[in-house]
C-alpha cells in the first residue's frame, strides 16, 4: 500500500481519531477507560496539531498521523497514531520513513513511549532503528535513537 503524505489540517486529524477505536485511542494516549474521539481532540488538539508532522492518506481517507515535538534542545518526543482499519500495512512505517526523508532533526535524539504490551508499535520502533531505554515507569517502555544525520544515513534507513 501507498500512502499520500500531507500536512494535517485540523478537520482531517478529527477524521482521523473519529476512525480510532477507544483501544487505539487508550495506547497512543495512555488513557484509561474507553475514550470517546471527541473528547481526545479537544483535550490533545493543540498537541496533535504542534510541531514537525505529517497525515498519511490511503485511499481518500486520513489513515495515520506522526508528530515531532521538541522537548528539549536537542530532543524530541514522537507521536504516532494509525486509524484502526490501516493498522498493520505499512502506515506507521511511511510515515516514518517520511520523517527521515525530511532531515528534520538530523543528528538529534527522537524519543518515543509505549504501553510495553503495545507488540506492533514496539516492532515499528525496532524496525525504525529506536533501541529500548530504562525507564522507571512498568506502565511505559522507552525508544531513542538519532535521527538520521546525512543522506547516506537517511538512505540506510528508508532501505
Amino acid at each position: 500500500m501507498t500512502a499520500v503524505i500531507t500536512e494535517p489540517t485540523a478537520p482531517a486529524v478529527e477524521r482521523l481519531l473519529l476512525a480510532c477505536s477507544a483501544t487505539s485511542l487508550s495506547r497512543r494516549f495512555f488513557l484509561p477507560g474507553r475514550p470517546d474521539p471527541r473528547d481526545v481532540w479537544r483535550r490533545y488538539r493543540r498537541y496533535l496539531l504542534a510541531g514537525h508532522r505529517a497525515l498519511a492518506w490511503v485511499d481518500g481517507a486520513p489513515a495515520g498521523l506522526l508528530n515531532l515535538v521538541p522537548t528539549e534542545p536537542a530532543v524530541a518526543e514522537l507521536g504516532l497514531l494509525v486509524a484502526d482499519p490501516w493498522q498493520r500495512q505499512g502506515v506507521g512505517s511511511e510515515l516514518a520513513h517520511w520523517l527521515w526523508r525530511s532531515g528534520c532533526w538530523a543528528g538529534r535524539t527522537v524519543h518515543a513511549t509505549v504501553q510495553p504490551d503495545n507488540a506492533a508499535a514496539r516492532a515499528l520502533l525496532h524496525k525504525q532503528g529506536f533501541t529500548a531505554v530504562a525507564s522507571f515507569e512498568q506502565s511505559e517502555q522507552e525508544y531513542s535513537r538519532l535521527a538520521p544525520g546525512t543522506m547516506t544515513d537517511v538512505m540506510e534507513v528508508v532501505a
